[in-house]
Parts: structure tokens; C-alpha cells; sequence
């Protein structure tokens, strides 16, 4: 067994060390409690057999009422040191037991925690259903180590040594003829370890496969069906299956070597005691009463060799899925605090970038921006799709990292400004709407604690969702089920908004966050959405050139550049890619009339 790997398991256990250490005094307890029972039955067995020769010898009965009183002696000494066991083995499960439970409990709370401070190119690169295997499956298999493993192991190594012991004092050369089997099962069990551990983590592996598959599946449940993809998937999921069972397989007939070898080696162990003692109870070497008890204490030996392949079973998958959980664990966000980040009391919202690029996988995306945004000022941002919008938005909360250049707020460095700070200070309706299984309050308030119903009510006349939430069975009590489903796209748009406006931020991003509504309720978004803007630094990102045309500056990208900036009014004049634009949409807007 490698300690190296067994390692990472104390970091957990150490908080423990009192309860595990008062839970191993319990178990050494039980066990040597357990040790002293075929002791009485020796004393009991020899007691009897003397009453036997001496009744047998003299012919008086006092001798066998003697012997009677002795065997019921020892009988109630054996009651007695059961009920002391029974209670003793109590008190260890359950301070064994409930520790496996904390710890489970504090991987389960770090690993959630982790996952939550990682970058977001992490999970674009690590599928989810793998992610929620670890959690679940490989959390799973350490506390079943954790649990029983940890238990059965010391109860081996403890009944092991005691009856070994004991052994000897009885008859040592009977003891050594027992143990010639063990070198030969420690030869065979540290081969078969090696295999457990790698077959372990290759089950594993394809169980998180077989759960990225079911999660995407279930996400894009509307595409499956759209596109007639229900017997492709199908057939997809059983080739994992079949993949997993064929795994799984390989890894139980490696297990199934375990007992048989066991059970081989304990019964050698067997007949050569009874091979060897046997002969010695005939040459009066050995006592009856000394030779039950030997056998009794053999058996004691051969129950840690029989749960010997359980345990390295049950220890290779512990830490073949702690090593597992562990990759994600030593996974280091790439964007991080300063080691003396800064925590302004205020930020008013003034926003620079000097010569920004930024580059994904070495393909450019940005080039050159240079651009300064006024506290509270709004600027929109409009280009071709593709164009490095979403890019541009994102580096402004530290969502990614620039590769050259700087983003400033209020004269100061993104990456110098506590990201705690930094993103409190940014409301922000990306692209991609996602709203949580919760109530519509829960989702619209998410960030700001005990929000009052003036509030909420205010956000949601802002974003033009009052109406919608009037009609609502239980109004902003009403469940949204997950992902938002019970909400359209318009709807879950809206409710995105409410939630960035209902914080109050000094900066506002909004990421195409109107594409999904009509251009009438987009007015009457904007409407409201002014005095909002009016009071804060706002970046306003959008396809229509309706949207953007107030804006105090208009910035137009094209394959990352800045190829136009100025004013509606101004850029219309230009002629260039924005009139291009403008005059395409209001053609489209004519043509919708007729």
C-alpha cells in the first residue's frame, strides 16, 4: 500500500484527529476484548476435560458438579466480554462513521467552492458531466474508503497482531507453520493492487464520459428532437455503455481473484495447523482446550486475510477517485487577486483601454484597442458578427484576461482591483441568458440580500417585465423551472436586465440584451433603461442601429479593429460600415411595414 497516495486523505482526517483518535482507543478496546473470548473458551474446554478425567478417575460426582461450575464461569466471563465488545464496537462505528461524513462533507463544500473560483476557460475546455462524476460518483468512493476501508484496515492490523500474539504464547512453532502461506499472498495482492487502481480510474473516466453525454443530451433535449437525432444518441449512449461495462468487467474479473486466493490461502493455513497440531494433541504436546483456542485465534489471522483484497479494493478506489477529485482541486484559476489588490471605497465608472489585444488559442480577436469611456457616459458598440464585441465587454470585469495592453477603471488596472470589488461594481446582461431553478424574485435579486419589493418591482418596470409578471400564477413567487424553461427568450431577456438594474451598478453591460425583443417593447425598454443610463457608465452592444443611435459614442468593430468612432449623427455622415448598416435596417424596417 503506497502512502504517497494515501496521503491527501489526512489533510481532510486532520481536523478529526481527536474523534478518529478517541474512535481507534474504542477499536483497540473491542479488540483486545475480543482476543481475551478464546482465552475463556480454552480455560472453559481444559476445566471441563480436567472435571472429565477426575470424574472418570474417582467416579465422584463433586468433581463434575466442579467442572460444571467452572464451564458456567466461564460462560458468563464470555456473555460479559461480548456485551463489553458490542458496546465498545459501538462507540467506534459511530466516531469512525460520522467522521467519514465530515470529511465527505468538507470535500463536497472545497470542491463546489473551487470549482466556483475557476476561470471560465476551464469549463470550456472540461466537460460538466465530468465535473458532476467527480461530486458525485468519485466522492462516493472515498467515503466508502473513508468509511469502511478505514475501519476495516486498523481491525485487521490490530486482530492480526493480537491473535498472532497469542498464538505464540501458546505454541510459536505452530504459529510460524501457520504464516508460511502469507509471503506468497503479499507476492500476489501488491500485483493485483496496481491493476485495481489503473482498472478503478478507467471505470471512472468513462462513467464521467457516459454523464457529459446524458447532461448534453438533456441540455440540447430541444435539438435531439429537432433534428430527429433520437436513435444517433441512443445508439451513441450504448457505444459508452457498452464501453463502461466492458470496463467494469475487466476490473471484476481482476476483483474476482481476491476471495478464491483468499480462501486458498486460509485453508493452507488450516491443514497445516491441523496436519501439525493435530498430531500434537495425540502426543499430549498440546492441550484440547489449546488447540480450539489456537484454531479459534487462526480464524481471527485468516479474517484480515480474507478482507485483505476488500480493503485494497476498497483503497484503490478511494484514491484512485481522491487523485481524481484532486486534478480539479490543483486546477489554478487564470485570473487571480493581486497579492495587494485594491479595494476602492467607490468606483465612479471611468473606463480606458490603452492598446488592448487579446488573442484566443493564438487566433487574434482584438488589435490595438485604444478607447476611453467617460464616467458615466454611454458607449455602444456595433460591428459585423464576429467582430470582438462580446470580447471587448468581457475584459472590463476580468471574465478574460487581456494579452497585451491595459483595461483601466477610474485610472487604475483591472487586474489591481480586487475582483470581489471590480465585478460588485458591474451589472452585466451577457449574450447567453441564464436563469437559476428558482423563484422570479430569487433570479431578479440574485447578488443583493433581503431586496425590498419596491425594488424588485422597480427593476422589473425598467426591463418591461411588470406586465408579463402580473399574468404569472404566483407573480414573482412563480417558480422559473430550470434554466428558465417556463419563460420565453424575451422573457428570460427582461429578467437578465431587471437583474443587472436592480444592483444599482456604477458600470452597466449590456451584451445584445434587447435581441430577443420586439422593437416596440425595445423602446419602451430604452425609455426607462435612460434615466438608468443617465447615472452610470454604460457599454450598450447591439445588432440594430435603433439601440445604439442615442449613445454619447458609438464604436463600430470589424475582425478586432476600431474602424469608425463618433456619434450617430457623425457616423451616419461618414458612409462608411455603420451607414452601411443603418441603411440596410431601415430598408429591412420598410419592408416589414408593407
Amino acid at each position: 500500500m503506497s502512502w504517497n497516495l494515501f496521503q491527501p486523505f489526512w489533510v481532510y482526517l486532520r481536523p478529526y484527529h481527536r474523534r478518529i483518535l478517541l474512535s481507534l482507543v474504542l477499536l483497540t478496546g473491542a479488540q483486545i476484548v475480543s482476543t481475551i473470548i478464546p482465552l475463556a473458551l480454552k480455560w472453559a474446554i481444559d476445566a471441563a476435560q480436567v472435571g472429565v478425567e477426575a470424574s472418570r478417575q474417582t467416579g465422584q460426582t463433586a468433581a463434575t458438579a466442579a467442572a460444571l461450575h467452572d464451564v458456567t464461569r466461564y460462560a458468563g466471563l464470555i456473555l460479559s466480554l461480548a456485551l463489553v465488545q458490542m458496546g465498545l464496537s459501538m462507540g467506534m462505528r459511530w466516531g469512525l462513521n460520522s467522521t467519514a461524513r465530515f470529511v465527505e462533507y468538507d470535500i463536497r463544500k472545497r470542491y463546489f467552492g473551487h470549482l466556483l473560483t475557476l476561470s471560465l476557460s476551464y469549463f470550456q475546455r472540461t466537460p460538466t458531466g465530468d465535473l458532476m462524476a467527480r461530486a458525485t460518483n468519485d466522492l462516493q468512493a472515498v467515503r466508502m474508503f473513508l468509511d469502511f476501508g478505514v475501519r476495516m484496515i486498523f481491525t485487521a492490523m490490530l486482530a492480526f497482531g493480537l491473535s498472532l500474539t497469542v498464538m505464540a504464547t501458546i505454541d510459536w512453532r505452530l504459529a510460524l507453520y501457520a504464516l508460511l502461506p502469507m509471503p506468497v499472498l503479499a507476492l500476489v495482492m501488491n500485483r493485483i493492487a496496481a491493476k485495481i487502481h489503473h482498472g478503478f480510474r478507467a471505470v471512472q473516466e468513462q462513467f464521467s464520459a457516459i454523464t457529459a453525454r446524458v447532461q448534453e443530451n438533456l441540455s440540447g433535449i430541444r435539438v435531439v428532437k429537432a433534428y430527429v437525432q433520437r436513435t444517433a444518441e441512443i445508439e451513441t449512449f450504448r457505444k459508452l455503455n457498452e464501453e463502461y461495462l466492458h470496463k467494469n468487467r475487466a476490473l471484476i474479473h481482476i476483483q474476482s481473484l481476491f476471495f478464491p486466493f483468499m480462501f486458498l490461502i486460509s485453508g493452507a493455513s488450516l491443514a497445516i495447523v491441523l496436519w501439525i497440531g493435530g498430531g500434537q494433541i495425540i502426543r499430549h504436546e498440546l492441550t484440547l482446550g489449546e488447540f480450539v483456542a489456537f484454531n479459534t485465534y487462526l480464524t481471527r489471522l485468516v479474517f484480515p486475510m480474507i478482507t485483505l483484497g476488500w480493503m485494497i479494493d476498497r483503497y484503490q478506489r478511494g484514491t484512485a477517485s481522491m487523485s481524481r477529485i484532486n486534478e480539479v482541486l490543483r486546477a489554478q484559476p487564470d485570473i487571480q487577486d493581486a497579492s495587494h489588490p485594491a479595494t476602492p471605497a467607490r468606483i465612479r465608472g471611468e473606463i480606458e483601454f490603452r492598446r488592448v489585444s487579446f488573442a484566443y488559442n493564438g487566433t487574434p480577436v482584438l488589435q490595438d484597442i485604444t478607447l476611453r469611456i467617460p464616467a458615466g457616459s454611454t458607449l455602444a458598440v456595433v460591428g459585423r458578427v464576429g467582430a470582438g464585441k462580446t470580447t471587448l465587454a468581457r475584459l472590463i470585469p476580468r471574465l478574460i484576461e487581456a494579452t497585451q495592453g491595459q483595461v483601466l477603471i477610474d485610472g487604475v488596472p483591472v487586474e489591481q482591483i480586487a475582483l470581489q470589488t471590480l465585478r460588485a461594481a458591474i451589472g452585466y446582461v451577457p449574450q447567453d441568458t441564464f436563469l437559476f431553478s428558482a423563484t422570479l424574485r430569487e433570479n431578479i435579486a440574485l447578488g443583493v440580500e433581503n431586496a425590498p419589493d419596491t425594488e424588485a418591482a422597480w427593476a422589473t418596470e425598467v426591463a418591461q417585465l411588470s406586465n408579463d409578471v402580473s399574468d404569472f400564477p404566483q407573480g414573482l413567487e412563480t417558480m422559473m423551472g430550470e434554466r428558465g424553461v417556463t419563460l420565453s427568450g424575451g422573457q428570460k431577456q427582461r429578467t437578465a436586465l431587471a437583474r443587472a438594474v436592480i444592483r444599482r451598478p456604477p458600470v452597466l453591460i449590456l451584451d445584445d440584451a434587447m435581441a430577443s425583443v420586439d422593437t416596440h417593447t425595445e423602446d419602451e425598454i430604452l425609455k426607462r433603461l435612460r434615466d438608468v443610463m443617465a447615472e452610470r457608465t454604460t457599454i450598450l452592444i447591439a445588432h440594430r442601429v435603433s439601440t445604439v443611435k442615442e449613445a454619447d459614442q458609438i464604436v463600430v468593430l470589424d475582425e478586432g479593429h476600431i474602424v469608425e468612432q463618433g456619434t450617430h449623427a457623425e457616423l451616419v455622415a461618414l458612409g462608411g460600415l455603420y451607414a452601411d448598416m443603418y441603411k440596410q435596417q431601415q430598408l429591412t424596417d420598410e419592408l416589414s411595414e408593407l
